[in-house]
């Protein structure tokens, strides 16, 4: 066997790199990795010394991979993605199914609906949820994933099924759409909107409730989160009106902490689908669990 000595930085400094890297956060690959947010900042200073490169533009928010980051990025990706399957083939796990997804699918559509998928895939199996960033989701598939949520305006090429289709209209507190009901008809001044600062993928936002709705084009702006999860909070404790999708607000229906406008759903064709990975492809279990996701059999 040919001799071989590696000079690369330890596992954990590579480890808290790929965290903050898809996660877009100290903060969160802190949390993530249960560790503090410093010790998290130390390993990627002392990458960046030992390189004497910057990984990171610390200036936007969220922080973002510089050209080199990224660069570097991808080549630990693909070695974990290495050391991954490595260590799949030393121990398969014949019963467990591993689904990837958003944190906001994660908390508003899997949470809500958990207990129901375990219970109907029985006691041999495991559910394991992993969750990333939305632009990032590909990169944690690659990792194991058997079942990948995507939003998108056409149907997956893989074997999938639509878990719900876009469908939106404001949503706030029983005052808060008082509120708007009475400032629709001139009575008082328009409700604060809330809305999500991140970068779009492609789902509908206020611009485009704006053209099918143009009466509340001048509707105040006044709140911005990065999180559709935060966004929802704010809208239930009062802060404004958001944007509810459909099937991503159940819980908060039922719970009567949001209300719909008593308007029609602004629907387009893109829907929320489940499609299995290429692990997921023999994973029998994964194929049984795809089907319990479908949009009418996912029951509280």
């Amino acid at each position: 066997m040919a001799n071989r000595r590696y000079n690369i930085p330890s596992l954990s400094s590579l480890v808290a790199f790929e965290a903050v890297a898809r996660l877009q956060g100290f903060a969160r690959a802190a949390e993530e990795l249960n560790t503090s947010q410093p010790a998290i900042s130390r390993h990627i200073r002392n990458l960046e010394i030992r390189y004497g490169v910057e990984f990171f533009d610390r200036d936007k928010n969220p922080i973002a991979l510089t050209s080199k980051g990224s660069q570097f990025y991808a080549g630990v990706v693909q070695g974990f993605d290495a050391l991954q399957n490595a260590v799949q083939d030393l121990k398969q796990v014949d019963n467990r199914v591993t689904l990837v997804c958003s944190h906001s699918v994660s908390h508003l559509l899997l949470m809500p609906r958990f207990g129901y998928l375990r219970n109907a895939m029985g006691n041999e199996a495991e559910l394991r949820v992993m969750t990333a960033e939305y632009n990032l989701v590909q990169a944690a598939v690659d990792s194991g994933g058997d079942i990948v949520f995507e939003y998108s305006a056409t149907a997956p090429d893989t074997e999938h099924v639509v878990v719900c289709e876009e469908k939106v209209k404001p949503v706030g507190t029983p005052e808060m759409v008082r509120r708007a009901v009475s400032a629709l008809s001139g009575e008082c001044e328009a409700p604060p909107l809330l809305r999500l600062q991140k970068e779009n993928y492609g789902w509908l936002d206020w611009i485009d409730w704006w053209d099918a709705h143009p009466e509340y084009a001048d509707w105040p702006i006044c709140g911005e989160f990065d999180s559709y999860v935060y966004l929802l909070e704010a809208a239930a404790s009062g802060q404004g009106l958001g944007l509810g999708w459909l099937s991503f607000i159940d819980p908060y229906l039922a719970r009567g902490d949001l209300v719909e406008m008593p308007v029609d759903w602004h629907s387009t064709s893109t829907k929320v689908y489940a499609r299995l990975t290429r692990f997921g492809q023999r994973n029998p279990m994964a194929q049984k669990c795809l089907l319990l996701l479908k949009g009418s059999q996912l029951a509280d």
